[in-house]
């Protein structure tokens, strides 16, 4: 058994950014990551094409968050001001930009405004986005088509995760985001994991070290794992909700009513990628975003802004369809993609197509989720999740009050945690 000042559980962005500040701080410390690899939910691809592709965390969302801090000081390529983009929709059968949509479907674009202007509120009943949509009448005073209600939802799930029903309208007022700057979606040239791998340079980082059990009494952390136990005067624990819900880690004694009530009611969400290589581009070349009131939810470009890009498209979808995507094979997860694709673009694309990519972040044993979010009701849940248990600190995505289901909200989770730690012992 090996002593430590600081036993940090998981090497995503929340871990590193936790042992970096304490390691700083001159305090020892290691991390145990149960999979071989550091990142968490920021995994690149980079073998599939000339460019990295992203199966997880996808872009750097806004101008002034915190990732930026990691991007300059080792000196990481983005995209930048290059990134332009443009919108399109699958809509009444036809491909459309943004400009002949919206001219379309107004109503939409307004919908997506009382959502925003909704979430604002203060006081009140929280209900549900889906009892909002049931009660929405457009400008002509009828309700959301089918395929309008559809297209919403679709753009619901992708965003959170989560369907209508499980999304508290108020609660999630609580993620304002403020002080992001423009929210822009910047990528990284290199990829995500090529700046998780520089972020944990020269930290203590046992890979393929599964935990188990976690022991903990005032002043002491004892972790079982795979390859033995651990012993800590505190931890981080950066577990991803879906693992903590599962069970899979042990506490013991076990932790206080709030935060395990926490755990078990914050929504874990659902995401899923899909990424097609075909022998051309077969779709609008100036193409960035195609929203559809299909399946597959979301279409983008992965090596929009690359100097090589390679005719690739990820389809991203969350909640329901993510589930249902998740019960299939890869190889009919892919297919069945595809087949979506050929419905939006009107072209055979079978023997177009070279190779793909599946990826269920929810059938990942060291994850089980998406991203998070709130169900109605849900106010305070992250913060309940967040708190100190001492010894054991909590940080992650799911414990950012203001900036969850983001890299940059699970960096300052985990500054946070630090934070704590270090106060204490001053």
């Amino acid at each position: 058994m090996s002593g430590h000042d600081v036993i940090v559980i998981g090497a995503g962005a929340a871990g590193i950014a936790a042992a970096r500040r304490l390691t700083e701080a001159g305090l020892d410390v290691v991390i145990l990551e149960a999979r071989n690899r550091v990142g968490g939910r920021a995994y690149t691809d980079e073998t599939f094409a000339a460019h990295p592709v992203e199966l997880g965390a996808e872009f750097i969302h806004g101008q002034n968050v915190a990732t930026w801090e990691w991007v300059r000081a080792h000196g990481v390529a983005t995209t930048g001001e290059a990134h332009r983009y443009q919108q399109w929709f699958h809509w009444g059968g036809q491909l459309l930009d943004s400009e002949a949509f919206y001219l379309l479907a107004g109503d939409l674009h307004r919908m997506q405004q009382r959502l925003r202007h909704s979430r604002a509120r203060e006081g009140g009943e929280d209900v549900s986005a889906a009892v909002l949509f049931d009660g929405w009448e457009g400008a002509t005073g009828t309700p959301l088509s089918a395929e309008g209600r559809r297209l919403v939802d679709n753009m619901v799930a992708q965003g959170t995760a989560a369907e209508g029903e499980e999304l508290g309208v108020l609660a999630s007022g609580e993620a304002t985001y403020e002080g992001d700057g423009d929210r822009r979606h910047f990528r990284l040239l290199a990829g995500y994991s090529d700046l998780m791998r520089r972020a944990a340079a020269g930290l203590e980082v046992r890979l393929s070290t599964a935990v188990s059990r976690i022991e903990w009494s005032e002043g002491a952390v004892q972790v079982a794992t795979s390859g033995g136990t651990l012993e800590a005067a505190t931890a981080v624990i950066t577990l991803p909700l879906g693992v903590l819900q599962s069970g899979d880690v042990t506490f013991l004694p076990e932790l206080p009513r709030g935060k395990q009530d926490a755990i078990a009611r914050i929504n874990p969400g659902a995401i899923g990628k899909v990424v097609l290589k075909f022998d051309s581009c077969v779709w609008p070349p100036d193409l960035t975003f195609l929203w559809t009131p299909r399946d597959t939810q979301l279409w983008w470009r992965p090596g929009q802004g690359q100097e090589a890009e390679e005719p690739v498209l990820t389809a991203f979808f969350g909640g329901d369809d993510a589930r249902a995507m998740a019960a299939r094979t890869v190889a009919d997860a892919a297919m069945y993609a595809m087949e979506d694709l050929e419905a939006i673009t009107g072209k055979k694309l079978a023997s177009r197509l070279v190779d793909y990519r599946v990826l269920a972040w929810n059938n990942e044993p060291y994850t089980q989720m998406g991203y998070s979010s709130l169900p109605p009701g849900g106010r305070g849940l992250r913060a309940a999740l967040a708190a100190t248990n001492h010894p054991l600190y909590f940080a992650g995505e799911a414990t950012s009050t203001t900036r969850p289901a983001t890299v940059h909200g699970a960096i300052e989770s985990g500054i946070r945690a630090a934070g704590e730690i270090l106060g204490r012992a001053t």
